[in-house]
């Protein structure tokens, strides 16, 4: 099976997980955007990695390659295999890195750290933005190609003296004469890297199509996600990539026709930083203050059934760990969004849903958006500009109890009929509402820890 795999949300739904479960079935896993300002985490023979900017098939030791709509950190890049390694799994696979990748380099990070867009936007810092910034003004970047070739030192005093006025403005060198001195540091830094990439460096679409051909079978692993998308996300507070399925073909240069789309429902959406977000439980300043390891008081969760939506939130947040892979930064939570799920579906022509860490809202309460509403105006459309739309909630309360780790196996045995009859109605109304079937329930962080089992053909009933 060729299948691409993307986010329906704004991120942070469990891709790695997903991306390293179908892997098994997978010669290739190629990651087709983004850059180390996602984290993808891995739970695998009891084992935790998370991977930034490497593609999660290297767990399995499959092929793997780096796409040309990547913001590439080769620091991050060690970093990856690194840990992959010190958890003890091997780097067997064909590694492939784009020669038109684009590089992050370090005055990228001191600007995106210093830079008033960043703080505004809630970004990383991790240097995307202003790499994106250089890539888009096409005289600027510096890519793979160039930092692998014979004339990167002076490549790299001719983009220094180019954006002169910008690193004497942000205090990454004093004057115009330590230009050159600046660049020349830079090069003894990340030529070495180069040095050490060099036997990685290739085309993607040139090999990617060759394996394709050959019969080779090929998962193409988004990063963030569908509403975060440079063109279709809820702008101003989106990525600099294509994050949607047709991005993978347009970034890789293959064939979309070739392959499923499966993007990833998580049970609730999450937030990570600034934006609008019509469904949130409680507010992104109460989330600041929370801590990863927190957990609520028996009162505070019978508040929280009863109808207390800031502690459902937080609930939510700290049995789902909802704190940043990269950054460590709390996600903002929020109730199902059908409107939003609606759009992925369409603008991505979804395939099947993964719907994950549905385990999460067992023993709590919940409702799902069904459409919005604006000055007395509803629409079931996403619209471009969020500001002011408020959610419309269907009349139908989801609850079910949470399960045993017998009753989670037994669903993983027996199939999708296993599991709870909430849970069953609540993934019913989701399936309906997108017209979209689902073709595996993630109950646990686990690999083994998903329903595959009937729920295809059960979901397409629906």
């Amino acid at each position: 099976m060729n299948a691409v795999v993307v986010g329906a949300y704004w991120g942070d739904e469990g891709k790695g997980k997903i991306v390293d479960l179908l892997a098994a079935d997978s010669d290739w896993v190629v990651r087709f955007n983004g850059g180390d300002n996602a984290g993808h985490t891995i739970v695998a023979n009891g084992k935790e990695v998370v991977l930034h900017v490497v593609p999660a098939g290297i767990v399995q030791g499959k092929n793997v390659a780096i796409g040309p709509d990547i913001f590439f950190n080769p620091k991050t890049f060690f970093s990856d295999c690194e840990a992959v390694t010190k958890a003890g799994f091997r780097l067997k696979g064909r590694m492939l890195i784009d020669e038109r990748a684009h590089v992050i380099m370090p005055y990228h990070i001191a600007l995106d750290a210093g830079g008033e867009a960043s703080g505004k936007l809630g970004t990383t810092k991790r240097g995307i933005g202003p790499a994106a910034k250089d890539k888009a003004s096409r005289t600027e970047d510096i890519t793979i190609h160039d930092m692998a070739g014979s004339v990167f030192k002076e490549r790299l005093r001719a983009v220094a003296a180019a954006k002169a006025n910008e690193l004497i403005t942000a205090k990454i060198v004093e004057k115009a004469s330590d230009l050159n001195r600046y660049a020349d540091a830079v090069y003894a830094e990340y030529s070495a890297y180069a040095g050490r990439l060099k036997q990685y460096i290739g085309s993607c679409a040139y090999t990617l199509n060759e394996e394709l051909a050959k019969g080779r079978t090929m998962l193409l692993e988004g990063a963030q996600a569908t509403l975060l998308d440079i063109v279709h996300g809820t702008r101003p507070h989106v990525t600099s990539s294509n994050c949607t399925a047709g991005g993978a073909a347009a970034n890789l240069g293959v064939d979309l026709r070739k392959f499923k789309v499966v993007a990833i429902a998580k049970a609730y959406p999450t937030r990570v930083g600034e934006g609008e977000f019509p469904t949130e439980l409680g507010s992104y300043e109460e989330a600041k203050k929370e801590k990863k390891g927190e957990q609520l008081t028996a009162a505070e969760k019978k508040k929280a059934v009863d109808g207390d939506l800031k502690l459902l939130g937080k609930w939510i947040r700290q049995d789902g760990k909802e704190f940043g892979a990269t950054t460590g930064r709390p996600r903002r939570t929020g109730f199902p969004d059908f409107v939003a799920l609606r759009y992925s579906a369409m603008i991505n022509s979804v395939d099947e849903w993964a719907i994950t860490k549905i385990d999460v809202l067992s023993g709590k309460p919940f409702k799902a958006a069904v459409a919005y509403e604006k000055e007395g105006k509803k629409t079931t459309r996403f619209p471009f500009r969020l500001e002011g739309w408020k959610p419309v909630y269907g009349s139908k309360e989801y609850f079910w109890q949470q399960m045993s780790e017998g009753e989670k196996l037994a669903a993983v045995k027996n199939g999708y009929d296993a599991l709870p009859e909430g849970m069953k109605e609540y993934i019913k109304d989701l399936v309906a509402a997108t017209n979209t079937p689902a073709s595996m329930v993630s109950i646990g962080p686990e690999r083994e820890m998903t329903v595959v089992k009937d729920v295809l053909k059960r979901t397409k009933e629906y």
